[in-house]
């Protein structure tokens, strides 16, 4: 079973209830088979507020999706969160739905894609997610023209100050409620991660156990840390490359390339020419910034890791193809993560709490500098602020067992993070996974990341954890030729 691949940044995973426990949703969902899905599940809506606290106005129709158990047992429901934020949950169903897959044996899988996301009155932001041309794909990340149009698309039908993680685990614990749960497994990735901390934090009454996978914070400030962190993240790929016999060999001195390649390109914009759509040939100017962030995206998982001293020794060496390669040439449209909602998140939880006494320390001496901060406070200014409760930019304590699953070269959400948040949950088991990423996509033996995630929930009080097949999870080879 291949999971749906997620780089960005990602996620949030919800997982629901089995057959027992009084659950109602057989009777308030319908029970159909899904084009491209492999079994029948259980799909509807349910309908919240979009103004919680005014409860009137504007009504969410929150997507949901359950998949059934495939035994009938009394277990709690799975309920999973995905990343982002803006990432819609449902995107994992293809995975969840196969008959064979470990996590619906004895437990419901349930998807509920958070409002904003997927079919839950998505916050899509056309201006930013489609891309006319290939000249396109290097603009800046939050032009503010584009920033400005979305805010005025979406600003007309919806309230922008209610799409908060706040308000997604309301909404979801309500929905718990709805579906006849009364007890669930949070299963969170990425951002979904900060929703099951918020969860556990406001309903701990209702959750049985909690996985947070490449976990962060309630109050991370994205993206305060981002450059720091892809920095020790670019620092491991040059230690591991030069540990690996066909690495090392093809790119010696792959360090020294990148640090040159930096400093020139920070001079001055490299240009490759291409043919537009009527022959016409023409030259694109490449900042530095735009090979910077697509050079970071990569990091996120293993696969692509192992093609970026590559990429840098051809830039290096005069050849932008490899680099270009990575975009599509045509017209566009990337909407997996939704744009507008990303933004009600980061401009209300995050950017506001950026401290400009902070910016430099976070930011010397990495490859990335200020541009992702400053580009996020740009797209902020032109965007609305919503409220936050007193105690949500503090640390999240529970005695709820969790289990924390941290990649060694995960460039956003890395171990040291892991380890502080474990650090306030007193029934916590963290593993950590020396060739995993932000995600575990082109590891060999993946099934072994979701064995231990179900002997976790199968009971979350053991002790410990067999992780002996986390030494078999192994990279593929480093990419070192066309």
């Amino acid at each position: 079973m291949k999971r749906y691949t997620f780089l960005s940044l990602a996620m949030i995973l919800f997982i629901g209830k089995s057959f027992s426990q009084n659950n109602t949703y057989t009777a308030k969902l319908s029970h159909k088979l899904l084009p491209g899905i492999a079994d029948s599940v259980y799909e509807g809506y349910y309908d919240v507020y979009e103004n919680r606290i005014a409860k009137k106005g504007k009504k969410i129709r929150l997507y949901i999706i359950v998949i059934p158990s495939i035994n009938k047992t009394n277990e709690p429901p799975i309920f999973c969160t995905e990343g982002g934020p803006g990432v819609a949950v449902s995107n994992g169903l293809s995975f969840y739905a196969d008959k064979n897959n470990i996590y619906r044996q004895n437990n419901d899988v349930v998807l509920i894609d958070a409002r904003g996301t997927g079919k839950s009155n998505p916050l899509h932001c056309p201006a930013l997610e489609e891309k006319e041309n290939l000249s396109n794909q290097f603009d800046e990340m939050y032009p503010v023209d584009a920033v400005k149009e979305c805010y005025q698309l979406l600003s007309k039908e919806n309230d922008l100050m209610q799409y908060n993680t706040t308000n997604v685990v309301k909404d979801l614990e309500e929905v718990r409620k709805w579906l006849g749960y009364k007890k669930i497994h949070l299963y969170g990735l990425s951002y979904g991660t900060r929703v099951v901390l918020q969860y556990m934090r406001m309903y701990p009454s209702s959750i049985s156990s909690a996985v947070l996978w490449s976990p962060t914070t309630t109050y991370e400030r994205m993206p305060l840390h981002h450059a720091k962190f892809a920095q020790l993240a670019l620092n491991f790929i040059w230690k591991d490359c030069k540990k690996d016999s066909a690495c090392v060999i093809a790119f010696p001195n792959i360090k020294n390339e990148f640090e040159e390649l930096m400093k020139h390109w920070k001079e001055k914009p490299l240009n490759y020419n291409w043919d537009d759509s009527l022959g016409n040939t023409k030259a694109i100017a490449i900042s530095w910034d735009a090979f910077q962030t697509k050079i970071r995206s990569l990091m996120y998982a293993p696969a692509s890791i192992r093609k970026i001293p590559f990429i840098i020794h051809e830039a290096w060496r005069g050849n932008l193809q490899p680099f270009i390669d990575l975009y599509p040439k045509k017209k566009s449209v990337n909407n997996f993560i939704a744009e507008g909602f990303y933004l009600c998140v980061t401009c209300t939880e995050d950017v506001p709490f950026i401290k400009e006494s902070a910016i430099k320390s976070q930011t010397d001496n990495t490859f990335m500098g200020t541009y992702r901060i400053k580009q996020q406070q740009q797209a902020c200014a032109h965007w609305t602020k919503g409220n936050l409760l007193k105690d949500f930019l503090l640390p999240v304590k529970s005695s709820i067992p969790t289990l924390l699953l941290s990649g060694f070269f995960d460039p956003v959400t890395p171990t040291l993070l892991a380890n502080e948040i474990a650090s306030h949950l007193s029934k916590s088991k963290l593993i950590i996974i020396p060739n995993m990423s932000h995600v575990f996509d082109g590891l060999s033996n993946e099934n072994c990341f979701d064995e231990m995630v179900m002997e976790f929930i199968r009971n979350p009080n053991k002790k410990d954890i067999d992780t002996k097949c986390v030494k078999f999870m192994l990279p593929p080879p480093y990419k070192i030729a066309n």
